[in-house]
This record gives C-alpha cells, sequence and structure tokens, in this order.
C-alpha cells in the first residue's frame, strides 16, 4: 500500500486518537493515506482506510523506535518523510535521537535545550514569570523535602490545592495504587502523604502545588498553536471545554469542546512562543480565574489529541506544517474564531451533560457544525463503523458512570 504522495509521505507516532486526528485531516486535504506505527493496535485507528497501523513490541524502547524508523523509510521513495509524535514518550524519542534518523525524516520539534525549559513544569513556570504570562501561583516540592513535616503549613494559598508532577516524561510510566494525573488535596497531611506515595514508587523529580482555580468545565479552556521553523506562531485556535473525563485515571482529558474567540489568551501565548523561538505545533491547558484571565497551566510539545476541534472551527494545523515544511512556503496567519462543537462521544451525552451555564452556548455551537474525530464518512466501512461504535460506547458507559458522580458531589 502506498503512503502521502509523491512530495512526501506522513508517518504518526502512535496509534490513539491524535494520530487518527492527523491522519483525517491530512486526507481531508490531500486525499492521502498515512502510516502509524505503535506499540500496539489501538481501537481508535483500526479498520482505517485512511492510514496502515503497525504494531511492534519494542516500540516502547527508544533504539526499538529509532530502528524501525529507519526499516520505514528504506521502504519509501518519496524525498521528504514528515514525522508527527502524537505523545510525549515519542517527543522525546525524536528530541534526542533525531540525528539518527534518515537524512529524509522532517522533525518539527525545537531544540532539546528549549524542550527541557518547556516539558519540565518548575522552568516552564519560571518562563512564564518572566515574560509575564498568567499562570496560578506555584510552589514547587523538591525531593529534599520527602519527611518535612513543615511541607505544605506555609503556602501562598489556601487549600484545596493541586498536586501534579513536573516531570510528564516519567510519571505517566509509573504504576501505584492512587495514582492520578492531577491531585486536589485538601490539607498539608494529605499532600505531604501524596507526595510520599509518589517519590516511594519510584518518581525522583519535583512536584508542582498550585493554588486551586475554583469551578468546574466552565472555566476549562485549551489551545493549539503552530509556530514556523524561524519560531513566529502562525496558527492559534482555543478550546472552551464542554464536558472533561471525570475517569480518575484519565483526568486532564476532554470529550467535548466548543471552539471559541479568546483574543487575550492568544496574545499571551503569541508573546510565549515567539519569546522563545518555539517550533512545531504545541497543545496549552488553561485555567480562567475570576477576572476572566486564562492562567496557563501546562504546554505539551505536539498538537492535543482533541485539536480536531480547530478543524471544526474551519482550522487546519497539520496543513500548516506540509505547507511550512514540504512545499517550503510560510503558512498565513490564523486564528479561529467560530464557535463549533467538537465531540468524542454521542452527541446527546454532550449536549445532556454540559454545564448549565454552557448549555446555551454549545446547543448554537452544534446548531453550527459538530465534528467528531472519528465519524469520518469517507472512512466508514463496516467493520470500521462497528469499531467506532465500540470506542462511542466506553465514554459514553464512562461519562454516565463518573459525570453522575460528579454531579452528585
Amino acid at each position: 500500500m502506498t503512503f502521502g504522495n509523491d512530495e512526501f509521505a506522513p508517518i504518526l507516532l502512535g496509534t490513539g486518537v491524535n494520530a487518527y486526528n492527523i491522519a483525517r485531516c491530512l486526507h481531508e486535504v490531500h486525499g492521502i493515506r498515512s502510516l502509524a506505527l505503535g506499540r500496539v493496535a489501538l481501537r481508535e485507528t483500526r479498520h482505517s482506510r485512511i492510514l496502515e497501523v503497525r504494531a511492534y513490541r519494542d516500540f516502547n524502547q527508544a533504539a526499538g523506535v529509532i530502528r524501525i524508523l529507519n526499516e520505514v523509510a528504506a521502504e519509501l521513495p518519496q524525498p521528504k518523510l514528515l514525522l508527527f509524535a502524537t505523545i510525549e514518550f515519542y517527543t522525546n524519542v525524536l528530541l534526542d535521537h533525531r540525528d539518527e534518523l534518515d537524512p529524509r525524516f522532517i522533525v518539527p520539534l525545537p531544540s532539546r535545550e528549549l524542550a527541557d525549559r518547556l516539558i519540565n513544569k518548575t522552568d516552564f513556570y519560571r518562563t512564564c514569570e518572566k515574560l509575564g504570562i498568567p499562570h496560578p501561583t506555584t510552589r514547587v516540592l523538591t525531593p529534599t523535602d520527602r519527611g518535612d513535616d513543615s511541607v505544605g503549613q506555609d503556602l501562598p494559598f489556601s487549600y484545596p490545592v493541586i498536586l501534579k508532577p513536573s516531570n510528564t516524561d516519567i510519571y505517566p510510566r509509573l504504576s501505584f495504587a492512587g495514582k492520578q494525573k492531577v491531585y486536589l488535596l485538601d490539607s498539608p497531611e494529605q499532600l505531604r502523604t501524596t507526595a510520599e506515595r509518589i517519590w516511594a514508587a519510584g518518581y525522583d523529580d519535583d512536584l508542582i502545588v498550585q493554588e486551586y482555580i475554583a469551578g468546574g468545565e466552565e472555566v476549562m479552556r485549551v489551545a493549539n498553536t503552530y509556530s514556523d521553523r524561524h519560531g513566529i506562531m502562525r496558527f492559534a485556535s482555543v478550546g472552551q471545554v464542554v464536558l472533561a473525563d471525570h475517569d480518575p485515571t484519565m483526568v486532564g482529558n476532554n470529550n467535548a469542546i466548543v471552539s471559541v474567540a479568546d483574543a487575550e489568551l492568544t496574545a499571551s501565548l503569541r508573546r510565549l512562543v515567539d519569546a522563545v523561538q518555539y517550533v512545531g505545533t504545541a497543545n496549552f491547558d488553561v485555567m480562567v480565574d475570576a477576572d476572566g484571565v486564562g492562567r496557563v497551566l501546562e504546554m505539551n510539545l505536539r498538537q492535543g489529541a482533541t485539536s480536531y476541534y480547530a478543524r471544526a472551527a474551519g482550522g487546519n494545523i497539520v496543513e500548516c506544517l506540509v505547507t511550512d515544511w514540504v512545499h517550503g512556503k510560510q503558512p498565513e496567519f490564523e486564528v479561529t474564531t467560530a464557535e463549533r462543537l467538537w465531540i468524542n462521544l454521542p452527541l446527546p451525552l454532550a449536549r445532556w451533560y454540559a454545564p448549565r451555564s454552557l448549555k446555551r452556548r454549545v446547543r448554537a455551537a452544534a446548531q453550527a457544525g459538530w465534528k467528531h474525530t472519528l465519524w469520518y464518512r469517507p472512512d466508514m466501512s463496516l467493520r470500521r463503523i462497528i469499531t467506532v461504535l465500540r470506542v462511542d460506547l466506553r465514554y459514553a458507559l464512562s461519562t454516565l458512570k463518573y459525570q453522575r458522580r460528579a454531579l452528585n458531589g
């Protein structure tokens, strides 16, 4: 089977919904197939006509990833091979080993030095402070704080507080009882106990303690940007979260988003990525405080798994990379402003469980146009339809279980 066209072939690292998101964006514009590589073939990309999935047992090791990429390159005739990392692990592999790849591979990422400043939350918040980018008030715990009974007793903000790992490469690979992506803690005792449990599980880096911005989905926003090879932002799209995933193991993921215009947040993000001369796609989590200011929580050096909401609004972040790196042209500056609904589960659930303050906005956005990443008409064979229905059922059952708990307190 062929991938890409005469100019380039897209290679996706990962086989989840983000891989399908990227493949769909490429297929919609160019009508091409992508190749997705991973450790297992996940259901989101299974039985698809627009991409082929190849699974490798040793794809969880950097050496295996690089070896397989070079083997794949030997199969392909195109002069350019455009690489997309869909999760942090693959991003880090490319940052560390891009010099070992076939020279035809295009790796649209910043330098390792800059990446470290942005991936590590401790350094990221220092950068935000220096540049005047709004972010939550933060304190840092280090492994040297273990056993200190005074930890958590003299914070510049009140409880409850947020606790999360600074290093998002090491932490996801750990397994221990009670593990969560983010912790909401009510007392210094809970803070110390939770921090000790994380460090005891093998995590040996900083932990971030932050002020808690009260509210549900109505105060949560996401943003995705693209900065060209010269470090200048060319694309931005902001989304209002409608339905977050309340499964404790999936906190931080979203199942419904309305694309919105947010000039103030867009300007802050542009100031940040332009100041550090960032290159490539980026994904931001944002909370809106009581004064209506969007405070940046974190930055991921890739487009988000839910970034298809930008496509629903008329933008195509993936095409920015093709224009810039394949065609050698400067992408036109674009900020999406249309309000459209993106979903990752059946539409009725998104509308039913949307916060009361957002219901009217969700209804209007859905009437103007809505999209589901996995429901793509040109790719709807019978096997594919059954597969996507199973994915929808999984998210529907999770939503019915955890959203009801959230609503009932």
